[in-house]
């Protein structure tokens, strides 16, 4: 495999990393520039020297995806999960939930970690124990959890050999413009994403992303034969022909609700439309990368439609971010763990993503989800955000010592905060 003269600098610089003495190194490449490949190549040199090495994914439903994609990469392999062939391949695919959920651990030199933003500290800390000895290499493009922490509980070093903006100057990104409502909507979107795409995309390859399963079913349905729906309880071999399908050309929009923000991207895939509120930035970010592969078609431009607004808070998707392991963009008082619901007849707990029409213990049908208010209003070209991250957090400091100095209660600076850019203020991390 030739790789990119970016992919070979970041082997080198997780190499190096290696050399210093770190044994848990962070790679950080945007979407698109080929994490896979490049980790590939990191485990066949240490396959070659007698290695053996465990490529660790965040859901079961994507560990035959990653086989797949690594076999195409040139690293055969095994998998670890109930229903495969156990295999004494030199590297094993497997998900976090069967690590954790078994007492015998294959044996492992390399732990690869993919979508390592998902780490959640505990399971990591877990994993990591029963592999002392062990390096470790996480890849991601978005290096922070959901709620804005980063991921230096988890990690030693972070390389990122190249940014978005580089990418799409060297060709290897499709560039994108942006069109959202004039400021950041709260609970709201600016339109239905069938209205926007209709308006705005121009009959343009689309993939939509929906808050709620009922947003995306209408949405589709709004648009007619050639678009789908997919959700978390779509059967694979539906959500495979659907995407098949797309790629062929013969369906113009892939609607979805959680199941496309990660694992899948599209060279055909011009239009992103963005119909949530959106308040992670690496779901932000994640989300957008779907469509800027160009396939080699230099030709290429995509377009985000942000019907929420969420390039007002978390800037646009070429920004330069300076990622780090100790600090990160913006903490959200949320956690990080997937959305979750809870039968009220019988008490069964199940991801939200997937746990379709009915509860599968009791057969009881799940209440119908909260749906986003509708708030129509023109959508603009948004070509740079009023504010910075850092200048949100400068005036944030500024806002609350008035407070102090003038005996107001806390929440006066964060009225003031909204009042000035259009969304309340993160959490902050404690020191």
């Amino acid at each position: 495999m030739i790789l990119r003269d970016y992919q070979s600098r970041a082997i080198d610089l997780v190499r190096a990393e290696y050399r210093r003495g770190r044994k848990a190194v962070l790679l950080v490449l945007p979407t698109g520039a080929g994490k896979t490949a490049t980790a590939s190549q990191l485990i066949a040199w240490a396959v070659a020297r007698g290695r053996r090495c465990l490529f660790v994914v965040h859901r079961r439903e994507i560990v035959l995806d990653t086989a797949r994609r690594l076999a195409a990469a040139g690293v055969p392999c095994g998998i670890v999960m109930a229903s495969e062939r156990a295999t004494d391949a030199a590297v094993q695919v497997c998900s976090v939930q069967t690590l954790t959920a078994r007492e015998q651990h294959p044996p492992a030199d390399l732990i690869v970690w993919d979508e390592a933003h998902h780490c959640a500290a505990e399971t990591y800390r877990d994993i990591r124990a029963q592999y002392p000895s062990a390096w470790h290499l996480g890849l991601t493009a978005t290096p922070e959890r959901s709620d804005g922490a980063p991921l230096g509980d988890a990690f030693e070093a972070l390389v990122a050999p190249i940014t978005v903006a580089e990418l799409v100057a060297a060709g290897h990104l499709a560039p994108i413009e942006v069109i959202a409502p004039p400021t950041r909507l709260q609970s709201a979107i600016g339109a239905t994403p069938a209205d926007a795409w209709l308006a705005h995309g121009g009959g343009r390859p689309a993939v939509i992303f929906t808050g709620t399963i009922a947003e995306s079913r209408e949405c589709v349905a709004a648009i007619g034969p050639r678009a789908a729906h997919l959700d978390g309880s779509t059967p694979r071999r539906e959500r495979d022909e659907i995407l098949r399908r797309f790629e062929a050309g013969d369906l113009d929009v892939v609607s979805n609700c959680a199941v496309l923000t990660e694992g899948w991207d599209s060279a055909r895939a011009e239009v992103c439309v963005l119909a949530r509120g959106c308040g992670s930035l690496p779901v932000y970010l994640q989300t957008i990368g779907r469509v800027r592969r160009t396939g080699g078609n230099a030709a290429k431009r995509c377009l985000l439609i942000d019907l929420a607004g969420a390039a007002h808070e978390h800037g646009m998707p070429d920004e330069d971010r300076e990622w780090s392991l100790d600090e990160g963009q913006e903490q959200r008082p949320k956690s990080d763990r997937e959305a979750l619901s809870t039968c009220g007849y019988c008490g069964a707990v199940v991801r939200y993503a997937s746990r379709g029409p009915r509860c599968r213990k009791c057969g009881a049908a799940w209440p119908e989800a909260e749906r986003v208010e509708v708030r129509k209003q023109a959508l603009v070209a948004v070509a740079a955000v009023a504010s910075t991250r850092r200048e949100r957090e400068d005036e944030l400091a500024r806002l609350e010592k008035v407070a102090r100095e003038r005996g107001y209660k806390p929440g006066w600076a964060m009225v003031r905060f909204k009042e000035r850019f259009g969304f309340w203020p993160r959490a902050r991390r404690s020191a």
